[in-house]
C-alpha cells in the first residue's frame, strides 16, 4: 500500500530571507471550466498544433479609424519580417475582424486583439473560457479583478473552432490601452509578442499585477494564482526620485538613507560627465526573485527600463550590500547614451558601484587576473565575443577596464572617446602592455582573503532538477523552497543543484549559452535556490551540465586536436562562469563536468590543466561526475580533485524477477570496481548521481527510458539494496540520488520518473537519511 507524506511547512526556514511575496489565494482546489470543451485538450495538443503551423492569424478590432490605421501599420511591417530560428517565432498574418473569413478563423491560430466591445470575435471565443470581462471588473474563475482600464491577456487556450488548435487574445474596456500595450508587446519581442510568463496575465498601466496558469481542465489553476494588485506602496516621491515597494521590501524607516545614497551616487555620476537635466527616476524594490520575475518577466537581481525611466531591483538577505549599478546604467544612458563598445556601456555605471557582487569589481578583478582568467584589449573591443561570454566575468572585466582606461587617458579623454571608439592597432597595442601591468598589479593591491575550504560531510541528498520551466516552479520559486525543505524533512544535509547548457553537434565545436531566460536556471535563480539550502544547513554542490540533443556529454568527439582545443576552449570559458558564480556566493563545491567520457579519457591533459587554472578562481572542493563503468574506472586525474563523482547506473540484474540476494551480490561486484578506484587515488568517493525510475524492471537498465509501466515496489527496492550496499563502506563519502524536482508537485502521484517524490521510495530514504 502506497503511503504519502505531507510538506511541513516550516516557514521560519522560509522567512530567513524576507518571503513576504506575492498573495497566494487560500483556494486550493482548481476550478472547472465550464462544460463547453467536451474533448478536453492537453497543453501538448496545442504545442503540437502550434509547431506544425508556426503561423500567427493576428484579428484586430477597432471603431476608430486611426486606431485601425496603427494596428494595420505594425501588422504589415511585423508580417514582411523573416521568421527568426527562435522556436517562438511564428510567421504572421492579420485581418480587421470586419473583413477575417470564417475558412480562415478555423485553419488559423488565431491572435484576438482590440476592445472587448470592439472586437465581436473576442466576446464569442471568451464563451465557454474562466473569464469575464465588464466595466467594474474582470472575472478570473471565482475571482474578482477590478478594471481600472485593465488588460487581460491570454496564452493557447482551446480554439472553439478546433479544440485541439490554441487561440490566444489581448483585450480590455480601453480601447487605446489594449493597443498600447499590443504595440509595446510587438517592439519587444518582435513575433513573440503572443508568448507570455504565464498562461492569464492582467496589466494595470502595463505593469503586470494578477497571473496564472490553468489546470488540466482549462479551469484556473488555484495554486499558480498570484495578486500582485495589493501589497504596493509609494514610499518617496519628489521631483528626483520615486521609491515603490512591492509586498513590503523594504521599511519605511530606511528610506531616507536609500535616498541619501542613491542622491550621493547620482551627484557624482553627474560632475562626472558634466551633464544636468536628468528626469525622475523611479526605483521598484521586490522581495524575491520570484516576485521580481512575475511581476517584471525579468529574474535578475537588479534591471532598468529607458522607456519609464525606472529601476527594479530584489531587496532581500542574499543581496544585501550587494549593489550592481544598474541604476547607474541608466543614469548614464540618459545623461550620454550608449557606446558603440559594449566594454563602454557596461563598464562606467559599475566604474561607479563600490560594492558590486558585494566586495567590489576590483577585488573580484584581482581573483580573475590571479587565476589567469582575463581578457585582452582585443577582446574586451569586441562586442562580437563578448556576446558569447560569461556576462559575470565580462561585467567584472568591464569595470576594470573602465578604471584602467580613466587613470590611463584621464576623465576627458575617456569620455572623448566614450560614444565612438576607433583605436588603431598600434594604440590597441599600446594598450595591452599597459593593461597587462595594471592586472598584475590587482591582486597586490585586493589581496585574497582567506577563506577555509568546508570539510566535505557524509553526503545524503539529491541532484535537484529544474523541472519546472516557469518562474513559480523553477530554482527561484517559493515551491522551490517548499520542495528543498521537504529533502530537509527527509534527512537530507545536501543538494547537487544542476545549471543547464545545450549542444545539438557532438563533433563541432561551438561556444555554449548561458542559462539567462526568467523562467530556466539562470544564475539569479541558481543562487536563490542555493541560499535556501544553505540557510537549512545543506551542504551545497553546483553541477553544471550539458543536454546533448540526439546523444550525451558522453558522445562528444572531436576529429582534430585542433578541434579538441576549440572544445576545451569553449567548455571552460562556459565552467569558468560557475566557478566564479560559486566563489562570489561561497558554495560549497563545484562539479567540473558531468559524463565527458570520450573527452576526459582521450585528453587528460587538457582537464588537467582546467582543473588547475579553476581552483585557482575557486575557493571550495572540486570535482568531476564521471560515467559508470570504463569513465569512472579509469580516469587519470582523480588525484587533482578533493573529491571522486560516480554518475552510478551499473545494472543490478539481467532478470526480470530477481531475488534482494542476487541484486546485492551484483552490486558487490560494482563495489569491487569502486574500491579499485578508491585503492589507487585514495579519494572519497560521491555517488553524484544514482537512481531508478518507477517501472517494472529499473535494475535491469537503470539510465535507459522508462517504458508504460509505473511500480513504486521495484523503484523502492533498488533504493533497499543501494543503501544496504554502500553502508559502513570507507570510500563512500555520501550519496545524491538522481532526482528531486523543484516542485513536488512534479508529474502528479502516479509517475514512473526517477524521483522518489510521493512514493514507496520516499519512506525509505527517511529510514536511512534519518539514521
Amino acid at each position: 500500500m502506497k503511503k504519502k507524506y505531507l510538506l511541513v511547512a516550516l516557514f521560519v526556514i522560509v522567512g530567513i530571507v524576507g518571503f513576504a511575496g506575492s498573495e497566494y489565494f487560500p483556494e486550493t482546489e482548481n476550478e472547472i471550466v465550464p462544460e463547453a470543451l467536451d474533448s478536453v485538450a492537453t497543453r501538448r495538443d496545442l504545442r503540437r498544433s502550434f509547431f506544425d503551423k508556426r503561423e500567427i492569424l493576428v484579428v484586430y478590432g477597432a471603431k476608430n479609424s486611426a486606431l485601425q490605421q496603427q494596428y494595420k501599420n505594425i501588422l504589415e511591417e511585423l508580417s514582411l519580417k523573416e521568421v527568426t530560428k527562435s522556436w517562438r517565432s511564428a510567421k504572421v498574418s492579420f485581418a480587421n475582424v470586419n473583413e477575417v473569413t470564417e475558412e480562415s478563423l478555423s485553419s488559423s491560430i488565431v491572435y484576438l486583439v482590440g476592445a472587448v466591445d470592439e472586437n465581436p470575435l473576442i466576446k464569442k471565443y471568451l464563451v465557454g473560457t474562466p473569464f469575464q470581462i465588464s466595466s467594474s471588473e474582470i472575472q478570473i474563475g471565482a475571482k474578482q479583478v477590478p478594471n481600472n482600464n485593465a488588460i487581460l491577456g491570454v496564452c493557447f487556450y482551446p480554439s472553439p473552432a478546433d479544440q485541439k488548435v490554441p487561440f490566444s487574445f489581448l483585450t480590455g474596456t480601453s480601447a487605446t490601452e489594449v493597443y498600447d500595450l499590443f504595440a509595446e508587446k510587438v517592439s519587444e519581442m518582435g513575433q513573440s509578442f503572443y508568448r507570455q510568463n504565464l498562461e492569464y496575465e492582467v496589466y494595470v498601466n502595463k505593469e503586470r499585477l494578477v497571473m496564472g496558469d490553468f489546470n488540466a481542465n482549462w479551469g484556473i489553476e488555484g495554486s499558480t494564482f498570484f495578486n500582485f494588485a495589493t501589497g504596493t506602496k509609494v514610499l518617496l516621491d519628489t521631483d528626483e526620485f520615486q521609491f515603490i515597494d512591492h509586498q513590503k521590501a523594504i521599511k519605511p524607516s530606511a528610506v531616507a538613507e536609500k535616498e541619501a545614497e542613491v542622491k550621493a551616487s547620482k551627484a557624482k555620476i553627474v560632475a562626472f560627465v558634466n551633464g544636468k537635466d536628468v528626469p525622475k527616476i523611479t526605483y521598484n524594490f521586490y522581495t524575491c526573485t520570484e516576485e521580481k520575475g512575475l511581476m517584471t518577466g525579468n529574474t535578475d537581481h537588479s534591471t532598468f527600463d529607458t522607456i519609464t525611466n525606472s529601476v527594479h531591483t530584489i531587496v532581500n538577505e542574499i543581496y544585501a550590500n550587494n549593489h550592481i549599478g544598474r541604476d547607474n546604467a541608466l543614469l548614464l544612458h540618459i545623461l550620454i547614451g550608449e557606446s558603440n563598445k559594449t566594454i563602454f556601456t557596461l563598464g562606467l555605471p559599475i566604474y561607479f558601484t563600490d560594492t558590486w557582487q558585494m566586495k567590489g569589481y576590483k577585488y573580484w578583478s584581482a581573483r580573475l587576473a590571479e587565476s589567469e582568467n582575463t581578457y585582452t584589449v582585443a577582446e574586451l573591443l569586441n562586442n562580437s565575443f563578448l556576446e558569447m561570454e560569461s556576462s559575470l566575468i565580462r561585467d567584472c572585466m568591464a569595470g576594470a577596464f573602465t578604471d584602467f582606461l580613466i587613470s590611463t587617458w584621464g576623465k576627458e579623454r575617456y569620455l572623448k572617446h566614450y560614444k565612438n571608439v576607433s583605436l588603431s592597432s598600434s594604440e590597441v597595442a599600446k594598450l595591452e602592455t599597459k593593461w597587462q601591468r595594471y592586472l598584475a598589479n590587482l591582486p597586490k593591491a585586493h589581496p585574497k582573503e582567506k577563506k577555509e575550504s568546508k570539510k566535505i560531510p557524509y553526503l545524503k541528498g539529491f541532484n535537484f532538477a529544474h523541472e519546472g520551466y516557469s518562474i513559480y516552479n523553477g530554482y527561484g520559486s517559493k515551491k522551490a523552497t517548499e520542495s528543498l525543505l521537504k529533502q530537509k524533512n527527509m534527512g537530507s544535509n545536501a543538494m547537487a543543484i544542476v545549471p543547464y547548457t545545450g549542444i545539438n553537434d557532438i563533433n563541432t565545436p561551438t561556444p555554449l549559452h548561458f542559462s539567462d531566460n526568467a523562467g530556466s536556471e539562470n544564475d539569479d535563480a541558481v543562487v536563490h535556490a542555493v541560499t535556501m539550502a544553505s540557510n537549512m544547513g545543506m551542504y551545497t554542490l553546483l553541477k553544471p551540465q550539458i543536454y546533448v540533443g540526439g546523444s550525451w556529454p558522453g558522445g562528444i568527439n572531436m576529429p582534430t586536436d585542433e578541434q579538441w582545443d576549440k572544445f576545451h576552449d569553449y567548455y571552460y570559458r562556459w565552467i569558468r562562469h560557475y566557478a566564479f558564480l560559486a566563489e562570489i556566493h561561497d558554495m560549497d563545491a563545484l562539479c567540473l563536468g558531468v559524463e565527458f567520457t570520450k573527452a576526459t579519457l582521450s585528453q587528460p591533459d587538457a582537464w588537467r590543466a582546467m582543473i588547475k587554472k579553476t581552483r585557482a578562481l575557486y575557493s571550495g572542493q572540486l570535482t568531476y561526475a564521471a560515467n559508470w563503468g570504463e569513465e569512472f574506472e579509469k580516469i587519470e586525474f582523480w588525484d587533482d580533485l578533493d573529491f571522486i563523482g560516480l554518475n552510478s547506473y551499473y545494472p543490478l540484474s539481467k532478470k526480470d524477477n530477481p531475488t534482494d540476494e542476487e541484486m546485492s551480490l551484483q552490486f558487490d561486484t560494482v563495489k569491487t570496481k569502486i574500491r579499485k578506484v578508491y585503492d589507487r587515488f585514495k579519494k572519497p568517493i560521491v555517488f553524484t548521481e544514482i537512481g531508478f525510475r518507477s517501472v517494472d524492471t529499473p535494475w535491469k537498465n537503470p539510465h535507459a527510458e522508462a517504458d508504460d509501466t509505473i511500480n513504486e515496489e521495484a523503484q523502492q527496492r533498488g533504493y533497499e539494496i543501494i543503501f544496504k550496499g554502500i553502508e559502513n563502506e570507507p570510500w563512500c563519502q555520501g550519496i545524491l540520488w538522481w532526482k528531486f524536482p523543484s516542485y513536488i508537485e512534479y508529474r502528479g502521484e502516479d509517475n514512473n520518473a526517477f524521483t522518489p517524490n510521493n512514493k514507496l521510495a520516499e519512506e525509505t530514504v527517511r529510514d536511512w537519511f534519518t539514521k
